[in-house]
């Protein structure tokens, strides 16, 4: 089951669309809405606004439950105890629509339930709310850990469509000097190298989502700035979402302008979706 933490906002209605969409590629489709009350929206624009969710589902064949709660220990607490911390249940959620200086995800109570990691939970910025919560592009950066794309497989099958494109992006990080002093042979080794994983990668992605080879392509790039590289390469692939993890380390942080998932939200001219990876 997906249950959908809606805040009642405008991005909190171009989020629902992702949600919607994820719900009906589960093996049985179903969409639980929930609404923490904690006093930043009226009832009259809440309830105008689960009258729309409800009336897309339908539109989707979509069984949709609503449900409005008050908030019990803080909002995240309360939907860590209506969620089941089961792996067949998901979370989505949204990040701020604007960081007005303290970020995106910073201090929000979707930065809470990732940390937590006490369930399957997958936070969005939606940048682009024409493509309804559909993109058919996808670039997927990776960080080389053994166990690969695995963490953010849930999710990722149910927001890629049998259409869709997807670029898996490793990008091989090190110090500045070192980037500006390495040599061709150097950066040639480890770029090999960095391609015999993504061909491993490639691989997981097309039997685990059902996707021919021919839709997936990879890159292995040498920077010294990740975050900067992520959005450069969605651009050039032109992108329509990127889809990355955050580990328990990168939302710990505590500087919003250090943060590397921080800097891709604010830089980034595509939607986000954000999982989370374990420690």
């Amino acid at each position: 089951m997906l249950h959908f933490a809606y805040d009642g906002s405008i991005h909190g209605d171009w989020v629902a669309r992702y949600a919607m969409r994820m719900a009906t590629r589960l093996p049985e489709p179903r969409l639980q809405v929930l609404h923490i009350r904690d006093g930043q929206r009226s009832d009259s624009v809440l309830e105008k606004g689960l009258a729309r969710i409800e009336s897309e589902c339908a539109s989707l064949s979509v069984p949709c439950e609503l449900a409005v709660h008050p908030a019990r220990g803080g909002v995240a607490a309360t939907l860590l105890r209506l969620v089941p911390q089961r792996r067949d249940h998901y979370l989505v959620c949204g990040t701020r629509a604007r960081h007005r200086g303290r970020g995106f995800l910073a201090g929000t109570v979707s930065q809470q339930l990732l940390r937590e990691g006490r369930c399957q939970v997958l936070s969005l910025r939606v940048i682009q709310p024409g493509l309804l919560g559909g993109p058919r592009s996808f670039l997927v950066p990776v960080s080389g850990r053994p166990e690969g794309i695995q963490v953010g497989l849930p999710f990722l099958r149910l927001l890629v469509p049998e259409s869709a494109h997807l670029e898996v992006l490793l990008v091989r990080r090190m110090s500045r000097q070192r980037f500006r002093g390495i040599s061709h042979q150097e950066a040639a080794h480890v770029i090999q190298r960095g391609e015999s994983y993504v061909r491993g990668i490639e691989q997981s992605l097309s039997t685990e989502l059902h996707m021919p080879i021919g839709r997936l392509d990879a890159a292995v790039v040498l920077s010294d700035d990740l975050p900067k590289e992520i959005v450069i390469q969605a651009n050039k692939a032109k992108s329509q979402i990127i889809y990355m993890g955050a580990s328990a380390v990168s939302l710990r942080q505590r500087s919003v302008y250090g943060s590397p998932i921080e800097q891709v939200l604010r830089s980034a001219s595509c939607d986000i979706a954000i999982y989370g990876t374990p420690s």
